[in-house]
């Protein structure tokens, strides 16, 4: 999605429904750095997601987007703008998100990926010019 020059927004949820039932502030997080593999790295009820995914239709501020969705305790917000609007925007025809660890970088990733790659920036330039 990233490099394909279209408007997106990747939202990558935690642990769906392990949140406690204090936790109703959302925690919108960069990075992809909560790796245990457990809900220790975050949770969040399927409602919060849901609303935060249909938010993010509407909003100018979650475009080129990526983030981690979790909840914590605390009050529910309301004004989604503000929250996207923290965020980091992803670099222009990157691979990865913003602030993601380099963890397979493009030359490493699978030959047919790179070629779907290449492909789709190619088709990309063409409908530019």
């Amino acid at each position: 999605m990233r490099a394909s020059g279209l408007p997106y927004t990747i939202v990558r949820p935690g642990w769906f429904d392990y949140h406690g039932p204090d936790e109703h502030e959302l925690l919108l997080l960069q990075g992809d750095k909560r790796h245990s593999g457990t809900p220790k790295d975050g949770a969040i009820e399927r409602r919060q997601l849901a609303e935060v995914l249909v938010r993010s239709l509407t909003s100018d501020q979650a475009v080129r987007k990526t983030f981690e969705l979790v909840s914590t305790k605390g009050p529910a917000q309301d004004d989604f703008d503000a929250l996207f609007g923290n965020l980091e925007p992803d670099r222009r025809g990157a691979v990865d998100g913003v602030q993601d660890m380099n963890n397979m970088p493009l030359q490493d990733e699978p030959k047919q990926v790179r070629e779907d790659l290449e492909a789709m920036i190619g088709t990309r330039s063409r409908i530019a010019s």
